[in-house]
């Protein structure tokens, strides 16, 4: 009996601790036919729940294939709704607000007039108010108003995903935009500090473009110190918690607070880069890293130059911050998957061998395996220039990297003569009449001419913070749900935030390929 007991209580002691153990969310794959409604009462869970936990979803994309995250069941679930209409016997072509006139009868009774007439006795009273009268006695010939039988008909509907939706994700518009911009103006790194200053350069320039626009704004500029120290002070200060907007541009330590923080509070927030997109709903991730970038120029590649002779360029480069091998890698899989050949040639081969290489029925796409200036400015672009000079029966032209923008004012020539693309998240034109606009107010503001070389610091912060500001004036709290209709046309930076999932955060998909053709510049996505 000891040893049973024993058991008994080691067997609820576990059972205790499971159901003490922390519940996580679930993942469901929507099925043809499911309703959100359907989700509440299968997973014993509030639409509200489910809304706050996939910010990305809406009563548009509830579509079947795609998963939602649904969150650990608190023993409440989604009502129907009720709704009430009333039913009435009275014409609808008639021209009085009573039925008829009844003159009462010997022996007759309250009772058996509501019976004659099909109503009820609180309708005949309402309908005679000196039937209130505690003494009233119904008398013969006395005449009552006979009014229109009405009825209340109570019923239990199931709310649709457009309601249920529209419920819990109201459109609220705010009075005074709260923004909230930290950045490392006392860093250290000089670098670092002076890359904030410029930041913060053109985020008031697009404060200033917004306030002539008429939206009316709250400021708070902090600083998060020298190693982002004060971030967790300042987390619980009023000007971050009542933030509808909180801008981290140059945030690295804290990046998971910031995420934590971010999604706790429910405000929207954007930095740079982020580690923790995933399960960060309210995060808007300027420049989320290499993955997007090389998706995005393999489709273009395999769009493109699917009938092309593709070389892969060896460079010869032995530093590691400027060779793009995972490029090139996750390159030649795509063409590989795609059927498409491609052709190995180093950047020191002899001319003989680039002839035996290169092909001269079809077009010629080199694309070098670093994105190294210098060799670029040595070797690559006066070898290949010269090249063509001389053999100018093929048709050549060359991919390039983001880095390469930074000198393009020196090598416009060579890119032309190559026919070059470069792939970027920013192209900045000094002739374009925004970017002549937004530098005559930089020289009025700050008494220097504004930065041109790419990318231009000041720029990004006007481009990234008006979008956000411009976005949460004009939708409020629908902002993310209406991206596409966000008609800005950035200076430098190009821009198109989506969620990867329902329950992530935002990062920007969009890259640009900058086409030296010709002695013209187009942009092409």
């Amino acid at each position: 009996m000891k040893q049973f007991s024993l058991v008994l209580m080691t067997w609820l002691f576990c059972l205790q601790a499971f159901a003490q153990q922390p519940q996580t969310q679930t993942y469901h794959t929507i099925q043809k036919g499911e309703t959100l409604f359907h989700l509440t009462q299968v997973y014993k869970v509030t639409a509200e729940a489910i809304c706050n936990l996939n910010p990305g979803l809406s009563s548009t994309n509830f579509q079947a294939g795609k998963t939602i995250a649904i969150p650990p069941s608190e023993g409440q679930i989604e009502q129907k709704k009720r709704i009430e209409t009333i039913k009435t016997d009275r014409p609808a072509d008639a021209t009085e607000n009573f039925r008829d006139i009844h003159k009462v009868k010997k022996k007759e009774t309250i009772f058996g007039i509501c019976q004659l007439y099909g109503i009820t006795e609180q309708e005949l009273r309402t309908a005679n108010p000196e039937m209130a009268d505690p003494s009233y006695v119904l008398k013969k010939g006395t005449f009552l108003v006979i009014p229109f039988h009405t009825e209340r008909i109570v019923q239990e509907v199931t709310p649709t995903d457009q309601e249920l939706f529209d419920t819990h994700r109201p459109n609220l518009k705010f009075k005074q935009l709260k923004v909230a911009l930290v950045l490392p103006f006392s860093s250290r790194e000089r670098s670092r500090a002076n890359t904030a200053r410029l930041y913060y350069q053109g985020f008031m320039l697009a404060v200033d473009s917004l306030k002539h626009q008429g939206v009316n704004m709250d400021i708070h500029i902090l600083d998060y110190g020298k190693h982002e120290e004060k971030m967790d002070s300042l987390m619980k200060t009023n000007s971050l918690l009542e933030a509808n907007l909180l801008l981290c541009p140059q945030i690295e330590k804290s990046d998971a607070k910031v995420a934590a923080f971010s999604k706790k509070n429910r405000i929207i927030t954007l930095v740079t880069r982020s580690a923790e997109t995933a399960n960060s709903p309210y995060l808007f991730v300027f420049n989320p890293g290499t993955e997007v970038a090389y998706n995005k120029v393999n489709d273009y590649v395999l769009k493109e130059f699917k009938d092309a002779n593709i070389i892969i360029l060896d460079m010869k480069d032995a530093s590691n911050s400027s060779r793009r091998g995972q490029f090139t890698k996750e390159l030649k899989d795509a063409l590989t998957a795609n059927g498409i050949a491609f052709k190995f040639l180093a950047i020191d081969s002899d001319e003989k061998t680039i002839k035996a290489t290169l092909s001269n029925v079809k077009r010629n796409l080199i694309v070098p395996n670093s994105a190294n200036l210098q060799i670029l400015q040595k070797k690559l672009l006066p070898d290949w220039k010269k090249f063509i000079e001389d053999n100018a029966k093929y048709r050549i032209s060359l991919l390039g990297y983001q880095e390469w923008l930074t000198l393009a004012s020196e090598l416009k020539s060579q890119f032309y003569a190559l026919d070059t693309y470069i792939f970027s998240r920013w192209w900045l034109n000094p002739n374009n009449a925004a970017t002549k606009s937004l530098a005559r107010s930089y020289k009025h503001w700050y008494k220097e001419d504004m930065p041109t070389k790419m990318p231009s610091v000041p720029v990004i912060g006007f481009d990234s913070s008006f979008y956000m500001m411009k976005g949460l004036s004009e939708y409020g709290t629908a902002f993310a749900y209406n991206l596409d209709k966000m008609d800005m046309k950035p200076a430098q930076s190009f821009m198109d935030y989506e969620r990867s999932n329902s329950w992530s955060g935002l990062l920007n998909q969009k890259i640009g390929f900058i086409h030296f053709n010709k002695k013209v510049v187009n942009v092409e996505f």
